[in-house]
């Protein structure tokens, strides 16, 4: 089963991507427990982008880059094994990103480790 079909998601998230989408839902409930009410999606999506997406963007930024480049590191690894020399960080950054950056993003997105 498709992680999308265990719950359809409002369509004013549609625009945000998937780790933003379950910080503003995990917001939307804390936002709940403040207002003592449940907020719409759309108070919930105000409230957010005013007070909090900012910095989580800024440290969603900041999380991506460290992970891509232990991936990146790891891959350069296991090409300069596979060539018996270093194959350097740049060769190795080029193929990883046309070999694996699309896959791993979409896997990366999915995992709660992605949201700061």
């Amino acid at each position: 089963m498709r992680e999308s079909s265990l719950m359809e998601l409002p369509k004013e998230l549609s625009g945000y991507c998937r780790s933003e989408q379950r910080a503003i839902l995990v917001h939307r409930y804390f936002l709940g427990i403040e207002w003592r009410r449940e907020p719409s999606i759309a108070e919930t999506v105000a409230s957010w982008e005013g007070r909090f997406a900012r910095n989580w963007r800024r440290k969603k930024v900041i999380r991506d880059l460290a992970a891509q480049l232990t991936e990146i590191e790891t891959h350069k690894y296991y090409l300069s094994q596979k060539a018996g020399r270093d194959v350097g960080w740049e060769a190795a950054a080029k193929d990883w990103i046309i070999q694996h950056a699309g896959t791993w993003r979409e896997w990366w997105e999915r995992q709660p480790a992605s949201s700061p």
